[in-house]
């Protein structure tokens, strides 16, 4: 790098960001001035088009002075007249503004415009020429028109006729006023030749008198003078004004027609020049940029390509860490470069420093491994120590575990006893009250059983009296069927009720003889129960007795059973407290093993550590080996 700074010739002294902006204002300029020239050309189109737009309305008007025209000539009412001159000014002013506009886009259309106003005023002065001529031959007030004095004048030639009492003057008048109406009715060359026909043909009758000779001569002038003005105005759409004033407005399509066309012309030609330099300004534009962006594109490429020619010798080269660019300018690449130099001067500093820590980090890593492998063997005897105690205390725990297991069963078994012991207490004093109860209920069965033997005896006494009723009810019966039978038939009822009550006395000894025989069975049951109720009562009385001693004595084991039990609680107790001390010694002793087994791994760790160390110290020379520095 004898050269670094021959990239950055001074070809442009402007930054990259002061080049992008150059490029950004070249493209907003170019941009602006294209939009402007298109907006002009735009306006002077759309200008084209509104005289294009302009003249198709003067065709518009010139149609609808036509049709005012026509309208007159086949109405002939003033109004139309009125409407024609109305859109005559119209046109006008329009053909004024329209020959500015075409002046304004330098179309050479002037002879044109005004060969236009030229026609079209003709063309107005003929309508009212025209207008004139049809009022003159259709007014009807002062002074007359032609057809109006035509009309007097064929009533005074009609009188004069009529005073002169003559029939083949009146049939030579019908045929002469005959043509005179089919004129009126139908103005065209034949009908004009008929009625001038019809007139040399009428004048030898008017000559019979004065008056009507005067009166003929009078109405012929009138016709001869309607003829005439028609025959000016024309008897047909080619002939006369009418023939004049067609012709005219022909010429006023034709000129507007070919105004039309050079306009269309026009716009298509601005449209294409338009288009063209649009196209033109555009690619000049884009070449432009283009060139400007190849121009300064080449000069950063140049100078980065530099850059990086240099960056990758330090990469890729001998690291030599004392190379600098030393680039000039003022731009964003000579800052970049001058920010690198900074960093390989930082790095240079660095790589010195690193050299003299290696050393110190050589001999630390190796003294730090040996203190290590020396940590790791101690570690490794107390780890194999701290073993053979936790298993010695783990078959203390294991023994003290099966003693207490056995004295929780031994309880366990004691508190069973006690238990049933309480249970057997608990049983028997719930025989010796249900003993208690039954006496109590024996002796309340035996006086009941008492009371219902005595209750039986009355019932006894009862049923005997119920039976001395019924034998002598059974007399009575008896008594009564005798005294029917003395009765005879009077007494036939009576002795059937008798014997019906006999028959129910009957049955009623009957009875009172089973319930006699079934008391008696009671009585004599009950007596029995009284005295096995007695008997029973004297054995509850021994069974009480015996049920006294039996709780006496279930409760003397209860309280031997609660004794042995509180022992063993105590026993339990002891051995219970003793196998969790030896529990807790081998938790411990298990904890030492465990933290020797992690100091062991720790120091393992370590050593490889130190390892670690010392190869990243030997890369680490190597990497540093490769600068110069």
């Amino acid at each position: 790098m004898s050269n670094p700074s021959e990239p950055q010739r001074h070809s442009l002294s402007l930054s990259i960001r002061s080049k992008f902006i150059l490029i950004n204002l070249t493209l907003f300029v170019s941009v602006f001035i294209y939009a402007i020239y298109e907006q002009f050309s735009l306006d002077k189109l759309e200008s084209l088009e509104r005289a294009a737009t302009e003249n198709l309305r003067s065709s518009v008007d010139l149609l609808t002075l036509r049709r005012h025209e026509k309208d007159f000539l086949s109405r002939h009412d003033n109004k139309y007249a009125e409407r024609f001159d109305e859109t005559a000014n119209t046109l006008n002013q329009r053909l004024v503004t329209l020959n500015q506009t075409l002046a304004s886009h330098e179309l050479h259309l002037s002879d044109q415009m005004t060969r236009i106003s030229d026609t079209l005023h003709q063309y107005q002065k003929q309508f009212h020429q025209i207008v004139e001529q049809v009022n003159n031959i259709e007014r009807t007030t002062a002074p007359l028109g032609f057809v109006a004095a035509l009309d007097a004048k064929r009533t005074e030639l009609k009188s004069a006729i009529e005073s002169e009492s003559s029939l083949a003057l009146e049939l030579a008048l019908l045929e002469l006023i005959e043509k005179d109406f089919h004129y009126l009715a139908h103005i065209n060359d034949q009908t004009h030749m008929a009625l001038a026909d019809a007139l040399k043909e009428f004048e030898p009758y008017s000559q019979t008198s004065v008056a009507t000779e005067q009166a003929y001569s009078d109405y012929k002038a009138a016709v001869e003078t309607l003829l005439l003005a028609n025959t000016n105005l024309g008897l047909s759409a080619e002939l006369g004004l009418r023939g004049a004033l067609r012709s005219n407005v022909h010429q006023t399509e034709q000129a507007i027609e070919a105004v039309q066309t050079e306009i269309s012309q026009a716009i298509t030609a601005a449209s294409t020049h338009t288009k063209n330099t649009l196209h033109l300004f555009g690619a000049a534009i884009v070449a432009l940029l283009s060139l400007l962006l190849v121009f300064i594109g080449r000069n950063i490429l140049a100078r980065i390509k530099a850059i990086n020619v240099m960056m990758e010798s330090i990469a890729n080269g001998d690291g030599d860490l004392t190379v600098r660019m030393n680039a000039k300018g003022n731009d964003e690449l000579a800052q970049l470069a001058h920010s690198f130099d900074t960093f390989i001067n930082k790095l240079h500093g660095n790589i010195k420093e690193l050299s003299g820590v290696m050393t110190v980090l050589t001999d630390s890593s190796c003294s730090s491994e040996e203190a290590a492998i020396k940590s790791m063997s101690n570690a490794e005897k107390q780890k194999q120590q701290s073993e053979s105690v936790a298993t010695a205390v783990n078959e203390l725990v294991m023994t003290s575990n099966e003693v207490t297991a056995n004295i929780e069963n031994a309880a366990m078994n004691a508190e069973k006893i006690k238990d049933n012991a309480h249970q057997a207490l608990q049983e028997t004093h719930a025989t010796n009250d249900s003993i208690n109860v039954l006496a109590e209920n024996i002796a309340e069965s035996q006086s009941l059983i008492v009371q219902l033997e005595d209750q039986s005896r009355e019932i006894n006494q009862v049923v005997t009296t119920i039976q001395g009723i019924a034998e002598q009810t059974n007399l009575l019966a008896l008594n009564a069927a005798i005294e029917a039978a003395r009765a005879g038939d009077h007494g036939r009822g009576f002795a059937v009720v008798a014997s019906e009550v006999r028959e129910l006395s009957l049955m009623t000894n009957d009875s009172t003889h089973q319930i006699e025989s079934t008391i008696h069975g009671l009585t004599s049951g009950i007596a029995k129960t009284v005295a096995k109720m007695s008997v029973s009562l004297e054995q509850t009385g021994l069974v009480k007795h015996q049920t006294k001693d039996v709780v006496n004595a279930i409760e003397g084991i209860h309280f031997q059973v609660g004794e042995m039990f509180d022992l063993n609680s105590q026993i339990a107790t002891a051995s219970e407290e003793q196998s969790m001390v030896s529990a807790e010694i081998d938790r411990n002793i298990t904890d030492i093993a465990h933290l020797a087994s992690d100091t062991h791994t720790v120091v393992s760790g370590s050593v490889r550590c130190s390892e670690q160390v010392s190869n990243v110290s030997v890369k680490l020379e190597k990497i540093v080996a490769q600068f110069k520095y």
